[in-house]
């Protein structure tokens, strides 16, 4: 079992990685360059060689912008926000957390205009982005900053008026979303994906880290709903697990 502040280490990778693979886009799609095909091989092998250019430059682009802008406040958060407790994670979770976000970059790049063999980009411009698509990106920013506002609740909880901490013990919140639901970062984390999955429409294969995410995220917060009710018999009973008034 390790620590569980190695959590951390899952967006100290994704951050870089994300403005790695933005870069890679830029070179790609604003520069002409040719992508090694190391590269090409490398998604070949891992999302297979039948690909296609499914997902114009254009939505590929802005999905990179406001992953870049999510998993670097994500970085943020868990260096300088959070206050982690003693608790453990298994090293099995450890892992999947790195597979979870190589698959995401894959799953972005990988049925993209000239990411595929034999694709070549076509003319890029941003004017070309839809209000649905750019609204989406804008929820998605939105429901960002709410989970870094939930985590903030959350660190408070532990440390004084000045800022310094004084528990790792848990306790009740009863500020912003947590005063309708149990889990607020859970919620927060959801809509990203969903809004990622809605600019990235045309694509087959990044619905499937969406699902994942709807699947662990729906299950974390009914344990932590439970766990809260179970450690603290003064637990608001009107308090919903994910959406507020109804679940």
């Amino acid at each position: 079992m390790w620590s569980f502040r190695w959590f951390r280490h899952f967006y100290i990778f994704a951050g870089p990685a994300s403005s790695i693979v933005l870069c890679l886009i830029f070179y790609r799609y604003f520069c002409n360059g040719n992508l090694p095909k190391v590269v090409l091989l490398l998604l070949d092998a891992l999302l297979g060689p039948s690909r296609k250019p499914l997902v114009s430059a254009e939505d590929v682009i802005l999905t990179i912008l406001v992953c870049n802008i999510h998993y670097w406040k994500r970085a943020y958060e868990v260096c300088y926000v959070n206050v982690f407790s003693d608790q453990k994670i298994h090293i099995s979770h450890y892992l999947i957390g790195f597979v979870h976000y190589i698959g995401v970059f894959l799953c972005i790049i990988g049925e993209s205009e000239g990411f595929v063999q034999g694709s070549l980009p076509k003319s890029v411009s941003l004017h070309k982005l839809t209000v649905l698509k750019i609204s989406c990106a804008l929820i998605l920013l939105w429901s960002s900053y709410m989970q870094f506002k939930s985590n903030v609740i959350l660190a408070n909880l532990r440390k004084n008026k000045q800022g310094t901490v004084i528990s790792y013990d848990h306790k009740i919140s009863h500020d912003g979303l947590f005063k309708y639901i149990s889990g607020p970062l859970q919620l927060t984390e959801i809509i990203v994906y969903i809004m990622l999955s809605a600019i990235l429409w045309q694509a087959s294969t990044f619905h499937y880290i969406t699902l994942w995410v709807l699947s662990n995220q729906i299950e974390t917060a009914f344990l932590t709903h439970q766990w809260y009710h179970k450690t603290f018999k003064n637990y608001p009973k009107e308090r919903k697990i994910l959406i507020p008034f109804i679940w």
